[in-house]
């Protein structure tokens, strides 16, 4: 080692290679540094524009409807399952066709954020137990033993706008849950972002959006996956994991 820094010394050809050597690599080394915190700072001013410039749902139940609102009609009950070779059918209550006998809950959301809703989709969680269609697809849903989980509103909400939906349930049917919320408000900003707000009936509470990708979207809306899960029940475990952290979704 000391006749390798003598030669060094006494070589300034190579000892000035050396140096430009290591001169380059810290060079390379704080580019790329300087680089990873440029990269880091415009994704978090890019995640800053994206959350302001959201779109987001309030209940507003106090605000006056002049007749320009839209209604959704919407319904939800409980629901058993049977699997015969392989098919899921799916056994719904006797009144769920009895509509002098529904209670109903009413909401009027407004979008309070700062971009134009181009569709909502109105998503039930909980796909193991409950349902949710439009209240005209009743009858077709129920006598054929199929099962929907969503409905899809393809109109504008612009800022500042809102919808009401109105959600007709069957006497002693079971929608509400103690731990997690009922619905997901998933929503495509005229960006086309997707977003998903946590929906709790119960406690009349939305909670604040978040973005999601288009396999959790399509989990939401197709049957499939829970379907799959009714053949093999230890699935609706992977069925959470597919969705990360979500506790609130699919009990």
């Amino acid at each position: 080692m000391k006749k390798i820094f003598e030669f060094v010394n006494n070589n300034a050809i190579v000892a000035s290679l050396i140096t430009l050597f290591l001169s380059t690599i810290i060079q390379i080394i704080f580019r790329r540094s300087d680089r990873k915190y440029s990269e880091k700072q415009e994704n978090k001013k890019n995640r800053r524009k994206e959350f302001q410039n959201k779109a987001e749902f309030i209940i507003d139940n106090n605000m006056y409807d002049d007749g320009t609102i839209p209604h959704i009609h919407l319904f939800m009950t409980d629901f058993n399952t049977k699997v015969i070779n392989n098919n899921v059918e799916f056994y719904y209550s006797k009144d769920v066709l009895d509509k002098k006998k529904y209670s109903h809950l009413n909401f009027y959301l407004k979008n309070i954020g700062n971009v134009d809703i181009n569709q909502l989709d109105i998503c039930a969680t909980t796909q193991r137990n409950t349902m949710l269609c439009e209240v005209d697809d009743i009858k077709f849903i129920t006598e054929n033993k199929l099962i929907n989980y969503n409905y899809l509103f393809d109109r504008k909400i612009m800022k500042g706008s809102a919808v009401m939906i109105d959600i007709a349930y069957p006497p002693n049917s079971k929608i509400c849950n103690a731990f997690s919320c009922e619905l997901a408000l998933i929503f495509k900003d005229s960006y086309g972002n997707l977003y998903e707000q946590p929906f709790f009936l119960q406690q009349e509470n939305l909670y604040e959006p978040r973005s999601i990708t288009y396999k959790e979207y399509n989990i939401y809306i197709k049957p499939d996956t829970a379907i799959e899960c009714f053949k093999n029940p230890w699935k609706w475990w992977v069925l959470g994991t597919l969705l990360g952290t979500q506790n609130y979704k699919f009990h």
